[in-house]
């Protein structure tokens, strides 16, 4: 009953729990130090392509999460290691048949870490728990499934390949779930828990952070990465402002608001928003650019340089929409 009441207070609004991360597996080589025992590499064979970011084809290809070898297999070769939730949460998603996505399996569990509601994401699963029930509270350690190989891809994943995919996520907009039957009538029922509107930070960084930091602020954490680009915006409200409020940076004037600038990193997760009294460009637009770290790891291309200077790529204006998207 102690345990319950601790998930249920970690889940209120704005209260600050202690971020004591554990790994999703047993699978702990990577605060060994030893990262080709910890990342299950893609048919391209390099262990990069394991990890978060512009890991695959040579920089190029976007990978939200991080890919977690098998240690256990039985006789046949399938994979027995068991999946735990890195921390308290609630089960917050669970899609159960493979064939839907090319995530396969997986489970979204919600979190809330010094105040900022965040999710865990466990894919490619063999079986989620059966006991594991929609809003239900589970604790740091516990099962919630095994890890596995499946996927909705024609070429599928091979058992020796056989691995956890795992992600630290922000939901984008709790409107999804109206945008994306407009644009796509065949959308699977996933409701606002498609990837498209889950946005994620490196999980392995984090991971790392937490190991000789427990006491590690995520709110802070998070306020401390890459500025890539920001964006400027109408001082309409969208759900973003209303998800993330520790990200509202304070104004010191009385002045109007004309504008809201956001600052993003290259993977396209908000950080921070500045009311602006000003704005001197037409709304929405690019207004700052770290090309140095877009030169590192720009390969989401939300942005884009031509004649006219930095603008919203063609993928970077879906970002956009998703973001902001009110009914």
């Amino acid at each position: 009953m102690v345990m319950m009441r601790l998930l249920l207070v970690c889940l209120l609004p704005f209260t600050a729990c202690a971020l004591d991360l554990g790994l999703p597996t047993d699978n702990d080589a990577l605060r060994r130090g030893d990262n080709e025992a910890f990342y299950q590499p893609t048919v391209e064979g390099s262990i990069e392509s394991g990890m978060f970011g512009c890991a695959r084809r040579g920089g190029h290809r976007f990978h939200e999460g991080i890919d977690v070898r098998c240690l256990h297999r039985d006789k046949r070769g399938e994979p027995l290691d068991e999946v735990r939730a890195v921390a308290d949460g609630a089960v917050a998603f669970v899609n159960a048949k493979p064939g839907l996505s090319n995530y396969g399996r997986y489970i979204l569990l919600a979190h809330r870490w010094d105040g900022v509601e965040v999710y865990t994401l466990y894919a490619h699963l063999a079986e989620v728990a059966a006991e594991l029930k929609l809003g239900q509270a589970v604790a740091k350690g516990q099962r919630i499934g095994t890890l596995g190989h499946s996927t909705n891809t024609k070429e599928g994943i091979p058992r020796e390949r056989a691995h956890l995919h795992f992600e630290v996520d922000f939901l984008f907009n709790t409107n999804f779930h109206i945008w994306y039957p407009k644009r796509d009538p065949k959308a699977p029922p996933f409701g606002n828990f498609n990837g498209l509107n889950l946005y994620g930070i490196d999980p392995a960084a984090l991971l790392l952070a937490t190991g000789p930091n427990p006491k590690l602020n995520f709110a802070e954490y998070v306020a401390r990465q890459t500025v890539a680009f920001t964006v400027l915006l109408p001082p309409k409200p969208f759900p973003w402002l209303k998800l993330h409020p520790e990200q509202i940076q304070p104004v010191h004037n009385d002045a109007a608001i004309v504008a809201y600038e956001i600052g993003v990193t290259a993977w396209g997760v908000p950080i921070a928003v500045w009311p602006r009294s000003e704005a001197g460009k037409r709304l929405p637009s690019v207004a700052r650019v770290d090309e140095a770290e877009l030169a590192r790891n720009g390969c989401r291309t939300l942005v884009q340089r031509d004649k006219h200077g930095w603008t919203l790529s063609q993928h970077g204006h879906e970002w956009l929409e998703i973001l902001t998207y009110t009914p």
